[in-house]
């Protein structure tokens, strides 16, 4: 078996991984590198056998919806079969039309993808991928298990333990994988330094706080980020309105239909939406809002107090911070914002915890900026570093 990475050793997202035997190759996410310059177009993936005819590809394999995963998908060639889990395509269908892709070639290519199932193991070629469901900032992220030619390997994906799902990891570790012979492992929280991690039920437990000190609290958040809309609307106590945009609503509904039946937070949650201003009820009782920051949404929050709104702060900060970013202009219309974040991928001890506890013999690792810091994080383990493009044998 041979991995090659074809971009992700020495950056965070834009990734793109290969797994190949003798007969068969595959490839793990095909995605567009982040940039915080909104000038910035990312490079385009240029892989041999994938984005044009010189060579052959088995199937492409994503591991979520998330641009840095997915937004090259057009780049490969139509014959490639497409994997995804179901919640996942889904999703992306609904994002490519909101989008205003609802005709074009990125919603008919994703109409091919075939989809599968947590748990079950599935044969491309000679090489089996089993796809487990972990914790992650996208709904229906999965981590795969790869074997072929005698080797098992775990392709980690993004994961992390501190989410509404995040005991889920030790118990496929248990369970269902054991012993590896390598961990491909994502490293974004690599670089920085250990401590308390905020999980997404302190995030709900903090909201309910919000909700006794203010009238009106606005959050500002990712539309996908569904586990933290499930939470934060579960948060919202009875007497007080739940509220979003049809966009989100649906994409809400859609993780219902898909999911309720495996746990009960992910049942509809009190969460009503408007097309075009908030209800008078709204206005009336108060309660959670989850907004945007565009000029839809400025114009609604200007209808209300600000000494009696505030609005919550739920991504990542870099956004805020960068040259010529209008988020604090949009955090400043109620006078009063607060943070209400925590991260989408692991914290540095629970990128060690995964890896103990598949017990690798090597750690490759990738999606991050700093990858000599991985060992650091498991010393007693064999950390190879490799850069973009160069091919190992496992």
């Amino acid at each position: 078996m041979k991995l090659c990475i074809h971009r992700g050793t020495h950056q965070i997202g834009g990734i793109a991984a290969e797994i190949s035997t003798a007969t068969t190759r595959i490839l793990i996410d095909m995605g567009d590198e982040l940039s915080l310059d909104s000038n910035f177009v990312s490079a385009p993936l240029n892989i041999s056998g994938v984005t044009d005819a010189n060579g052959h590809c088995d199937a492409v394999l994503f591991t979520h919806y998330h641009g840095d995963h997915t937004g090259q998908m057009l780049r490969i060639r139509p014959e490639i079969p497409l994997y995804a889990g179901a919640l996942a395509k889904d999703i992306m269908l609904q994002s490519a039309e909101h989008g205003g892709h609802k005709d074009d070639a990125l919603s008919a290519r994703m109409q091919t993808i075939q989809t599968f199932s947590p748990g079950e193991p599935f044969l491309i070629g000679d090489i089996q991928i089993t796809p487990f469901c972990i914790d992650h900032s996208a709904a229906d992220s999965y981590l795969f298990l790869i074997e072929a030619d005698g080797k098992r390997v775990l392709y980690t994906g993004d994961f992390r333990l501190h989410g509404v799902r995040g005991g889920t990891m030790d118990k496929i570790l248990d369970r269902r994988i054991g012993k590896v012979d390598a961990v491909i492992t994502e490293g974004t929280t690599a670089s920085r330094s250990d401590g308390a991690v905020v999980t997404e039920w302190d995030l709900q437990k903090r909201v309910k706080t919000y909700l006794l000190q203010y009238k009106y609290v606005f959050v500002l958040c990712a539309t996908t980020n569904l586990d933290r809309i499930f939470a934060l609307a579960r948060a919202v106590p009875y007497g007080k309105c739940s509220l979003c945009d049809e966009y989100q609503y649906s994409l809400v509904n859609t993780v219902s239909e898909h999911w309720s039946g495996i746990s009960t937070f992910y049942e509809m949650p009190k969460l009503n939406y408007f097309k075009q201003a908030p209800s008078k009820t709204f206005e009336r009782l108060g309660g959670l809002m989850f907004v945007r920051a565009n000029r839809q949404f400025e114009a609604m929050i200007r209808q209300f107090d600000p000494a009696q709104s505030i609005i919550l702060y739920s991504m990542w900060d870099g956004y805020r911070t960068k040259p010529g970013s209008t988020i604090p202009d949009f955090l400043a219309l109620t006078g009063t914002w607060e943070p209400l974040h925590t991260s989408g991928h692991a914290s540095p001890e629970d990128l060690r915890h995964v890896i103990e506890k598949a017990d690798p013999e090597i750690v490759i690792p990738m999606h991050t900026d700093a990858p000599q810091k991985m060992q650091a994080l498991c010393p007693k383990r064999k950390v190879v570093l490799l850069k973009d493009g160069e091919e190992l044998t496992l």
